[in-house]
């Protein structure tokens, strides 16, 4: 039997050989068209590389850079990184929210978009190959949402996205933030046909209750149904403190689930970088992790949620 491959933006590597991996992240983006603030701007390739090297030392393997087109996506400036770094990335190819597709998005058809993904997925941009569909994004909402459905723009991307699975195996991520998106994203999916055990539902951790009982509510059905559940807002503290985060991967953990976890921090702010005295990609390792220790969290568990789930999503054969 072949092993799996996994395609990184300096070409494939075996699965095996993909160490702790952060799931959802920005290392060369410029969401400042989305969001208005210059902090969004991420073009500086010789600070990101070196932001990379305390994310080796503390332990870090590899980057999974999920930055859409329409909000800087440059998968050759993400193999320059690479390279000047010495950490494996795997590039996503998406669309961001609506108001900044490219153009010709808004009046493509599903066959279309899927057509791109695929060419992303196996050419690639001046030949760096994506190696995951996302963030794919559907919109925000300010308050959870128990009835809340794609719009149709995003719904026409998302059938895309998930027609591009079929076509290539590759996982798909998403972007299913404020609203809690998730079961709907995966509805969207499964009609379409995708295979729901090769979705990653993002951001699960940008909403919490103090019962945590509601919380794993949401969780539960999106890891019955195969897919799953990412945590990638670690340290962002204005949303949730990471005591909250930690107790709920813990949660989810001591009820087996752990292979089917991810974390990460979703960096994408120059005010996030150890040189502007932010946190760095290396939080994980020095904050987080200590905290899912203190709940009881073994070592083997952890090696599930950063290395062996990012294999599994991202290895194909």
């Amino acid at each position: 039997m072949k092993p799996a491959l996994i395609s990184t933006v300096t070409g494939e590597i075996p699965a095996h050989q993909l160490g702790p991996t952060l799931a959802h992240e920005h290392l060369y983006c410029d969401i400042s068209v989305h969001s208005g603030k210059a902090d969004n701007v991420m073009r500086d390739v010789p600070l990101l590389a070196e932001e990379l090297a305390p994310f080796r030392r503390a332990g870090g393997g590899a980057i999974i850079e999920l930055t859409p087109d329409g909000i800087g996506r440059d998968a050759p400036k993400l193999r320059e990184i690479s390279l000047a770094s010495g950490v494996p990335i795997v590039s996503g190819i998406a669309f961001y929210q609506e108001n900044v597709f490219p153009p010709w998005v808004y009046t493509a058809s599903v066959e279309r978009i899927a057509d791109y993904f695929v060419m992303q997925l196996e050419e690639g941009d001046q030949g760096v190959r994506a190696g995951i569909i996302g963030e794919i994004t559907s919109h925000n909402e300010p308050v959870i949402n128990p009835h809340y459905q794609l719009n149709p723009p995003e719904l026409k991307v998302f059938i895309a996205a998930a027609q591009a699975q079929k076509r290539t195996g590759y996982a798909i991520s998403t972007h299913a933030s404020l609203g809690r998106a998730g079961h709907a994203q995966l509805d969207v999916f499964e009609k379409a046909g995708a295979d729901l055990s090769r979705v990653v539902i993002g951001h699960c951790d940008a909403h919490w209750h103090d019962d945590i009982a509601l919380d794993l509510a949401y969780y539960l059905p999106i890891l019955e149904r195969g897919a799953y559940c990412e945590f990638d807002m670690i340290g962002w503290l204005d949303i949730a403190s990471d005591e909250i985060r930690a107790e709920r991967v813990a949660a989810l953990v001591r009820l087996g689930h752990a292979a089917k976890i991810t974390l990460s921090t979703d960096t994408c702010r120059l005010s996030q970088l150890h040189r502007h005295g932010g946190r760095g990609y290396d939080y994980v390792w020095y904050s987080f992790l200590p905290k899912l220790r203190k709940l009881g969290v073994t070592e083997a568990q952890i090696h599930a949620m950063l290395v062996e789930a990012p294999r599994t999503i991202l290895g194909r054969v």
